[in-house]
């Protein structure tokens, strides 16, 4: 004997884990079920988290800083670089669009 059909579907959220109640017919949501929220933090365990990515952002800050230092030599490094691969590249230069008429 084939099983009959439940008049409510079940739909589960993939991102949240919420399940929603829906009415086959209707489509009406007849139960939202939220998942459970973990223990509550402490205003001392939130103190500690927020000095933490403060500190975080200290670091990434003066590296930044560090960096932008130093830009100007860093670039001249590179442009230095990229000369060397130049003269010794043997390669013809590409056509230029004005010789190509």
């Amino acid at each position: 004997m084939p099983k009959p059909k439940s008049d409510i579907l079940r739909v589960t959220c993939p991102s949240c884990g919420g399940t929603l109640h829906l009415d086959r017919e209707t489509g009406a949501i007849l139960l939202e079920e939220r998942p459970k929220k973990g223990p509550a933090r402490t205003l001392e365990e939130a103190a500690r988290e927020t000095a933490a990515r403060h500190e975080q952002a200290e670091a990434q800050l003066e590296r930044a800083m560090e960096e932008a230092r130093h830009k100007d030599e860093i670039l001249e490094k590179k442009f230095r670089e990229a000369v060397k691969k130049a003269e010794k590249d043997d390669a013809p230069p590409p056509p230029r669009p004005f010789d190509l008429d």
